[in-house]
């Protein structure tokens, strides 16, 4: 698991997902955005506009945990610096 993001993003609700090339972004009900650099889409993104309830990362692969067992898996660029966080002024909450 990653504590560190989930006590960051947890709660938050998703208003928008956009895959763009090798980066997906993810804008929550509040004007914040993950972006996450990926080697290809999403594997699975089953999380709808739900609230984000827990996230994992494992090596390469971010999975994000929602509501009602929803989930998204993502296969990070490179692992450790492929996450950015930013809340609605636009300053970075968390990057790795």
């Amino acid at each position: 698991m990653n504590e560190t993001l989930a006590e960051i993003i947890r709660g938050r609700t998703i208003g928008l997902v956009n895959k763009e090339g090798g980066l997906v972004t993810i804008v929550f009900n509040d004007c914040s955005r993950m972006q996450v650099k990926v080697i290809e889409g999403p594997t699975m993104n089953m999380l709808g506009e739900g609230r984000i309830e827990a996230v994992g990362e494992d090596g390469a692969e971010l999975t994000l945990f929602g509501e009602d067992d929803r989930r998204a898996i993502l296969r990070l660029a490179a692992p450790g610096a492929s996450i950015t966080v930013k809340d609605k002024d636009g300053l970075v909450e968390y990057a790795g």
